[in-house]
């Protein structure tokens, strides 16, 4: 059976065109600018189509939590029964995927053995098994391994595991191990100096884990993280939460200027996304974590933010504000020499949020782009402009060309 979609602008490598889009078996078959037949017919009425966005570091949503399986609104407590896991990653992919979210890297957080290997056995499950909602590609295991407890921000201090000699001796070989056989190593939370970092980057390490976030180390003595980062520019992925509360825009900006054309766009979302019932807040791993309409932050601490309240489509639109202002960062001054086009805007973003983490993972070959013989990974969005401000609005979600209810 196929599928059309019809009366669009669509976002494709070679730029933004306005046609039709075919689908048959899952996979784009054609793009074209005329008329174009099928046995289901979806009118976009003028609406953006893009790529399916991809989102690299997601922690829960729809009241589920990776590795703490449901969260008891009545209780203020979760229940971690076996059912519930199984129940949790499929609840996850289904609640962002209504948010354009297509493909996803489900993220633990620092947790027990029991209850990361509950999650993993799940993982495993719904990456061979597709279920609905988003596809899932794998699994991001976050935390655990941090030496100093003051580079834990928001992670539970109960279950840290401070590497021994022997293990910290290890860990570039581990690092090698990893990469070598298709894990992608990021660093995150750490302390590292520059010159431990550039010994871990040549390893195989690819990606900065939500950077700017979480505790980083950084001195003007001997260089830390983030010198090395600038050293290294286009040369390393590096994540970015761009909700606002995590980076100031102004460094959004920058990082989008230093790192372009490896800048990957990532929700840090929490089980409270999407959740029926009030949460005021919530335990988790011995720390309280205070629950707003649109951030989270670690009771008692202004600074400390506990993942996000952010979802893919939000984060679109928010870098595509932060690109149509051309908006001048700290240190590297306006974003581009002169406002570019919303076309320009258009593919860049849809570059961030879609094929950046596809071709971190290696999955580019199927996702990330509007092309022929690609997956049907497909986003319908209304993008209008409401005052100085851009509203960007999902209108239909399909995945393997199927619609997503």
């Amino acid at each position: 059976m196929k599928t059309a979609i019809i009366n669009a602008k669509l976002v494709t490598p070679q730029g933004v065109r306005k046609g039709s889009l075919l689908i048959d078996n899952s996979k784009i078959v054609n793009i074209v600018s005329g008329k174009i037949t099928a046995d289901y017919i979806e009118d976009a009425k003028g609406a953006y189509v893009l790529p399916g966005f991809f989102d690299t570091h997601v922690h829960g949503g729809g009241g589920y939590d990776s590795s703490n399986a449901r969260f008891d609104v009545k209780k203020n407590a979760f229940v971690r029964k076996e059912e519930d896991y199984a129940k949790g990653v499929e609840t996850i992919l289904r609640a962002h995927a209504k948010h354009g979210t297509t493909s996803m890297i489900l993220s633990t957080g620092t947790n027990s053995e029991e209850y990361i290997g509950n999650y993993m056995k799940y993982c495993g499950y719904f990456v061979n098994n597709y279920a609905g909602g988003a596809k899932l590609h794998g699994a991001d295991i976050e935390g655990v391994f941090i030496k100093d407890p003051a580079y834990a921000g928001a992670q539970s201090l109960k279950y840290l595991k401070e590497p021994d000699v022997k293990l910290f001796d290890s860990a570039i070989k581990l690092i090698k191990h990893l990469a070598k056989n298709g894990v992608v190593p990021g660093v995150g939370h750490s302390g590292a100096t520059y010159d431990q970092f550039m010994r871990a980057y040549e390893a195989g390490v690819k990606v900065l884990i939500h950077f700017g976030n979480g505790p980083m180390s950084q001195n003007f003595k001997g260089g830390g993280i983030l010198d090395a980062a600038f050293h290294l520019r286009d040369k390393i992925y590096v994540e970015i939460i761009c909700d606002y509360y995590h980076l100031n825009p102004k460094w959004v900006s920058t990082f989008l200027k230093t790192f372009n054309p490896k800048v990957i766009g990532i929700t840090d979302a929490m089980f409270p996304v999407g959740c029926a019932g009030g949460i005021k807040e919530f335990e988790m791993g011995g720390k309280i974590c205070s629950v707003g309409s649109d951030v989270l932050r670690l009771k008692g601490s202004a600074s400390t933010l506990f993942g996000s309240m952010l979802t893919m489509d939000r984060e679109f639109q928010n870098f595509l504000n932060i690109y149509m202002e051309n908006l001048s960062g700290y240190l590297t001054g306006p974003l581009f020499e002169k406002q570019v086009s919303l076309e320009k805007a258009l593919m860049d973003i849809s570059h961030i949020m879609s094929l950046n983490p596809a071709k971190l993972y290696g999955h580019d070959k199927e996702l990330g782009t509007l092309e022929k013989g690609k997956s049907a990974d497909i986003v319908v969005m209304d993008i209008k402009k409401a005052g100085k401000d851009y509203k960007c609005t999902v209108k239909k979600v399909f995945v393997n060309g199927e619609e997503v209810d």
